[in-house]
């Protein structure tokens, strides 16, 4: 792996004021029952590959056949198939991750990639026996993580799990039809289904929960309160289904009345926006919905999204929210939209999150410091998240740590940023953990 920390500053701020830090990972897909049951992995595969959509996309633009990623394969096969990738990688951000996991976790060197795969597999298939689930998170000094939960979920899964709290998955919420709504409880009009909603937010705040998301994804749009929406709700209670520009209305007011009440409850509304998740249908079929295939939408509508906070600021406030953008040409529309909403004694009310998805590698991470630095206050940045569904991706915090203490060396080399070490340690305390710590 090449060394992201290439000058003498930046390796001083990394080892000393970053490096040791504890982790908040306020967004992610973990498996909590695997976190419960302190799964003890078979092999490799099943822990590093099997549960990867990035990986997956990378070995299909490699040309290798879905049996070996999705298929029937062996686990060994798809192993085989993974590593046999690695060296082709060099210069995406799996390379590096893939580097630095096999190192922080089994204290093995991947490159040069060498060793036959046969027995890279059966060396760390032994390191695995003394693994366990709980104790691959002991390894990265996790202070709080928060896989995802929807609404109707049964929170007793996360009892007697310290330090891992749900956040709200909120988009069935948002999407509600009549089987949700059967899940929810006794529904008989829009009133009913607001306090059966409060009462599970409660619930989730109750175990830890400080954070709910939901996908605005590409085409995102937007509809302000008409008065109609009591209407639309019953016609979903009976079973129909609404047109589109109904169904966006109706979907709208429950977005809009869930901000609120995450405002209520003291919660931070995490908003993903730019994906483009319909891409290829063979591929959905193949590997389902979250199979490494989407897309990066088109810019967001900057109109529909404003709209949707100011309705909720004027509602009776907004919560702390986070802007993700997908799409990088976005970066300055979400850092600007932190100075367009405010709150006496709130830093940053509204902020950008960190580079996304499809963008959080070094170049994303930088565009995305860039921007914030100019357009918004870059000492409010919340940090890294992972929004992965792998244990082993936390390396990605120590990942994003090394880029930020480089990128700020090379301002202050160019003089944009002060030498002054008391101030530079404080903004990366802050960008690394005191900052997230805040919303927990």
């Amino acid at each position: 792996m090449h060394s992201i920390l290439k000058s003498p500053l930046g390796k001083e701020l990394y080892e000393k004021y970053a490096k040791n830090l504890p982790i908040i990972d306020y967004h992610n897909h973990l498996c909590v029952e695997d976190i419960l049951s302190d799964r003890v992995f078979e092999n490799i595969t099943q822990l590093w590959i099997a549960v990867d959509p990035y990986k997956h996309r990378a070995m299909r633009i490699l040309g290798v056949p879905e049996h070996y990623i999705t298929g029937s394969a062996t686990d060994f096969e798809k192993f085989e198939k993974w590593y046999g990738c690695l060296p082709r990688l060099a210069g995406n951000p799996l390379y590096d991750w893939s580097c630095m996991e096999f190192q922080a976790l089994f204290d093995m060197a991947l490159e040069p990639f060498t060793a036959p795969a046969v027995q890279v597999y059966g060396q760390v298939n032994e390191k695995l026996k003394n693994l366990s689930a709980k104790k691959i998170l002991a390894r990265f000094n996790i202070a709080y993580s928060a896989p995802c939960a929807t609404l109707t979920d049964d929170l007793s899964v996360f009892d007697g799990l310290e330090g891992i709290c749900p956040s709200l998955r909120g988009d069935t919420v948002v999407a509600a039809d009549e089987k949700f709504l059967q899940q929810l409880g006794q529904i008989t009009d829009l009133a009913a289904f607001w306090q059966a909603v409060e009462k599970r937010i409660v619930a989730f705040t109750q175990v830890g929960c400080r954070f709910a998301d939901h996908a605005l994804d590409h085409g995102f749009a937007y509809v302000a309160e008409d008065g109609k929406n009591e209407g639309r709700f019953c016609k979903i209670l009976a079973g129909e289904t609404l047109p589109g520009e109904e169904k966006l209305a109706l979907e709208s007011h429950i977005l809009r009345g869930l901000g609120s009440l995450y405002a209520k409850h003291g919660m931070t509304m995490q908003l993903h926006i730019g994906a483009k998740r319909t891409t290829s249908t063979r591929l959905r079929k193949v590997a389902g919905p979250v199979g490494g295939y989407a897309g990066i939408g088109s810019c967001v509508d900057v109109g529909a999204l404003t709209n949707l906070l100011d309705d909720i600021e004027r509602a009776g406030g907004l919560p702390k929210t986070i802007l993700f953008t997908l799409n990088p040409a976005d970066n300055a529309v979400m850092s600007i939209l932190s100075g367009s909403y405010s709150a006496d004694g709130v830093e940053s009310i509204v902020t950008q999150g960190p580079a996304w998805w499809w963008c959080d590698h070094a170049q994303g991470m930088r565009q995305m410091l860039d921007h914030m630095s100019v357009y918004s206050v870059l000492s409010t940045f919340i940090g890294m998240t992972t929004d992965s569904r792998s244990l082993l991706s936390f390396v990605r915090h120590d990942y994003f740590r090394q880029i930020l203490c480089q990128w700020i060396a090379e301002k202050v080399e160019g003089g944009y940023l002060p030498q002054n070490e008391e101030i530079l340690g404080d903004l990366i305390t802050r960008m690394c953990y005191t900052n997230a710590k805040t919303y927990i």
